[in-house]
């Protein structure tokens, strides 16, 4: 039995990728087929790089053409551009750093600088501050010591011549042995004047008397009563001079004792 069949046109299949199928004819473009084959198969970097480690240690010597497809010289390259970066990079951060370490120096220096110019203008203010606290703490004390001083240089004058009056008080013998000394500094037992007061005129018999007994006789000696003198003592006058040997003329032979030290008459007074 004869079998039927069904005669269909052939339809060419494209080679390329996302090919037109509907049958209609273009024109074919041809390419290069170095650049489209070393493309399709260019190796890996790892790979590439094993070859030229293995070509560098065992001697063997790639063609220039090869090392281009191959990429064994777009990867030196790369690499040579890689450590150029590299040593750019790492050269602008040694600049970098060594800058900002000398600009921190700087700037650290000045600072320091200033801090110390500063810390001596304060401690100059207040060595000045503690200089005049001191000088008016000593200033203070000497005018308290000063005052002190006088209080107890009064104070010791007082007692003098208040033990002095109490001595003069119960010393019965006082104008004996007073007019026995101002007649040896004298040195003259003639032609004296002798002037005390009214209470103890009446007495100058007995201790003239007294006196001739110890240091020998006295000629041509008058007595005289002198309404100036207050209190014990006498005055001598004679060729040789006046000797004041009151009790007034004593304390104030005592008073310009104490104004050596530098207190006056007036501030006994005052106390």
């Amino acid at each position: 039995m004869a079998q039927d069949y069904e005669v269909q046109e052939y339809q060419f299949q494209s080679f390329t990728k996302n090919a037109d199928n509907s049958g209609s004819v273009s024109d074919f473009q041809f390419q290069n087929l170095d650049s489209h084959f070393a493309n399709s198969r260019k190796p890996s970097p790892e790979i590439i790089k094993v070859e030229r480690t293995n070509s560098r240690l065992k001697g063997f010597e790639v063609s220039d053409i090869v090392r281009h497809h191959r990429g064994l010289q777009a990867q030196e390259e790369s690499e040579k551009e890689q450590i150029i970066q590299e040593e750019v990079e790492r050269r602008l951060a040694l600049i970098k750093e060594d800058a900002f370490r000398q600009g921190f120096q700087e700037g650290s220096n000045a600072g320091k600088e200033e801090v110390f110019q500063e810390t001596i203008r304060q401690t100059e203010e207040k060595l000045e501050t503690l200089g005049e606290m001191i000088r008016g703490v000593l200033g203070t004390s000497e005018d308290i010591l000063k005052a002190q001083k006088k209080q107890i240089y009064n104070l010791v004058r007082t007692l003098t011549k208040w033990v002095i009056l109490r001595e003069l008080k119960d010393d019965d013998k006082y104008l004996e042995r007073l007019l026995e000394k101002i007649i040896l500094e004298m040195q003259t037992k003639k032609n004296l004047l002798v002037r005390v007061d009214q209470k103890d005129f009446e007495f100058m018999p007995e201790v003239l008397e007294h006196v001739q007994k110890r240091i020998g006789e006295l000629q041509n000696v008058r007595v005289e009563i002198d309404f100036d003198i207050e209190g014990p003592g006498l005055v001598l006058e004679s060729e040789n001079g006046i000797i004041n040997g009151t009790l007034n003329e004593q304390l104030k032979s005592l008073d310009r004792l104490f104004e050596t030290v530098g207190l006056g008459a007036d501030e006994s007074e005052s106390e």
